[in-house]
Formats: structure tokens, sequence, C-alpha cells
């Protein structure tokens, strides 16, 4: 005998009109969501949207659709619950990061082998030796300082993440390039392989301030031997440095969306050593000034802006050093800027620190490294 549902409005009373008073809750709530997210939406973008034959069309809807999307109210709480999902289920990081040991975050670029590898990085040797040649005719040192991988310096964090065995020779390679065409360069691998503990940041891309006091440390002793700065007086001001320990979310977690997570949710965040220097003391206000030209400029990527590499280098140089690095600058974008600016063509520094990540050696050529290269053909 089958059993069937029946309903008796007597018996439900007013729990009957759950049902009728949640939907028309949800649909009032979606139309004040949906017209909140379209009073933004600039007159423009709806031009042609009450054309009838767009109507017939679809157009019309798809323009609509299109704007919504592009303006809904909450579409960033949307991705935040879709990018919190797939990292607890699947530990998903996003296209540009790779998980390796718990906590530990590294970009995918220095996993990623690039066509024309060694074409690239040829024409970047190109553009260092080509760059150092010329600043030797007006009496400047070019010193190219070349900072590993984190893939590599961390090695033992990647925890079955592969590191492409043809990556194992490039900065090496890369470095006797330039050494063969008279480019003074150092190569910051060995001094960081050797230092015991950790050297860059767990969910951050650079160094942190021990492997970054190291470099610092290895490239005043450098320009000190080749006698391009004089060797301070006194050594640093212990008083100079003020350290302590503190919670820090690395550059990875937001490059991987996971930042914004609740806490319980996302990996843990970092503590790590953050700390104050204080700057060494220079004569003029003026950076360029006659009466504080700094003897070194450091130009390159955002290592050389990360975990206090230049204050560290200027304590141990014991002189102020002009940072003209650039965040986001690639290979060539700081050293492009600062050697076209009106700066280096009236007071133009002693000596200039070209600082190149390894990860930067083989990737594509961008159009302006093609631009620099097709200018030394013209000069010639």
């Amino acid at each position: 005998m089958s059993e069937c549902f029946t309903f008796d409005p007597q018996k439900a009373g007013w729990t009957r009109f759950i049902p009728v008073a949640a939907f028309s809750l949800i649909m009032l709530g979606g139309f004040a969501v949906t017209q909140s997210s379209l009073r933004d939406v600039p007159v423009e973008k709806w031009e042609g949207i009450a054309d009838p034959r767009r109507l017939l069309e679809g157009e019309a809807t798809r323009q609509f659709s299109a704007q919504l999307n592009d303006h809904f109210l909450l579409s960033k709480s949307f991705a935040k619950i879709e990018r919190g999902v797939t990292w607890v289920i699947a530990g998903d990081t996003g296209a540009s990061v790779r998980q390796g040991c718990p906590g530990w975050l590294f970009l995918s670029d220095e996993l990623t082998p690039h066509a024309n590898a060694a074409d690239n990085a040829a024409a970047r040797a190109k553009i260092i030796s080509q760059t150092a040649s010329d600043l030797q005719k007006s009496g400047i040192k070019l010193v190219v300082a070349v900072v590993p991988d984190k893939t590599r310096i961390e090695e033992s964090h990647l925890c079955g993440l592969h590191r492409p065995a043809a990556f194992a020779n490039r900065v090496n390679d890369w470095v006797a390039t330039l050494v063969n065409n008279r480019v003074e360069v150092l190569n910051f691998t060995p001094a960081l392989a050797a230092m015991t503990g950790e050297r860059y940041y767990r969910s951050d891309s650079h160094w942190n301030e021990r492997g970054a006091d190291l470099a610092a440390k290895t490239l005043a002793e450098r320009l000190q031997a080749m006698k391009l700065v004089d060797k301070p007086a006194t050594p640093p001001d212990p008083k100079a440095i003020q350290t302590n320990t503190t919670e820090r979310s690395g550059d990875l977690m937001r490059v991987s969306n996971l930042e914004g997570l609740p806490a319980w949710m996302r990996p843990a965040t970092e503590v790590t050593q953050v700390s104050k220097v204080a700057p060494v003391a220079v004569a003029s206000d003026d950076l360029f000034g006659d009466a504080g030209l700094p003897t070194v400029a450091l130009l390159g990527t955002s290592f050389s802006r990360a975990a206090n590499f230049v204050p560290f280098l200027s304590q141990y140089l014991g002189a102020p050093v002009a940072n003209l690095a650039k965040d986001g600058g690639d290979f060539d974008g700081a050293a492009f800027a600062f050697l076209n600016s009106k700066e280096f063509k009236t007071q133009p520094p002693k000596v200039v620190v070209w600082e190149v990540p390894e990860r930067m050696l083989q990737k594509t050529l961008t159009a302006s490294e093609k631009k620099w290269l097709a200018s030394f053909s013209s000069k010639t």
C-alpha cells in the first residue's frame, strides 16, 4: 500500500506562509542588490540597450549581464568564499603561486621553463655588457649583483615541488658570460647557500632580513675590496638597528588571494624579524646634490626594496646609498629609467650596482628590452 503526502492548511497554521515569505525576501533582496550594483554604471555603458533590434537579437541582455557582472556588489565576497573553498579542499594557491612544505609558498615563475631561454639570457647579458662598457667610458663602474631564486636557496622546503634540472647552472652560466665580457658581477648564491637557517620569507618571494643583511655585507665587502668605496673608519653602530619579532604577511599571500581569508582558514601568518634601521647621515638634503652625492646608486627590483637590504648596505658602507630600484620593474625598468634621466646625465654616481633576480634571466624579452637591444645596433 503506497503512502502519499497530504497538506492540511488548517493544521499548518501560520507556518504555511514561510515558503512564500522566504521567496519574497529573496526576490526583494536580489532586486535591491541588483539596483544598488547598477547605480554606479556610467551612462555611456547603457548606450543602445533600448534599441528594439538589440533586444530581439539578445545583445541588450548580454550588455545588461556584462554591466551587472562588472559592478555586482557581492562579487568580492563571493570570490573570497570561492577562494577559501578551493584552498581548504584542494590546497589551491592560484596560477602564480605554489605551495611547498606547510607554511611555505613559492612563485610559479621560479619553477617554469621559458621558450628560447638561452637566447633570452644571452640578450640580457648583452644589454648589461654594453651598458657596462658605455658607463666605463664615463668613468663609472658597473657592478651586477645576482639574487638566486628562493626555490634554489630554500630547496629543502619545496616538499615535492619540481624545480627543473635545467635551472641548476643557469646562474653560473650567466655570470660566466658577464665575466667573459669583463663585467664585474657578484653572485649572492654561495653566501646565501652557506648560511644556515631560513634566508627567505616563508610567504613572500623575497629574502628575509637575515638573507638581506648577509647579501648587503657581501656586496659592501666586494665594493671595498675593489676600492670603489672607502672602508668606514668605524664599524656599524649596533644601536642603529632596532630589531623586533612580529607577524608578517608576505606578497605571495596577496598574489594567491589568501590574505583576505579568515585566520583559521588561510596558512599561518609568519613570525619573523622586522627591524628599524637608522639612516646614515648625509651632508645634504639633495640626493644628487654636490654636497651629498652618494657614491653608489642601486638599480634593480623589489629585492632592493625588501627586508632593509639598502639600509643594511648603507650601514656596512658607512655612507648613504641612492636606492633607485623599482617594485615590478622587471629586469630593465629601473636601469633604463635612471640611465636616461636628467639626474644621471647631470650628476652621475661613481658606482652603479644593478641587482638582477635569477628568475628574470630567461623570461621572454619585453618590448622595452627589445627596444634597448635595437638601440645598440643603431649606434654601430
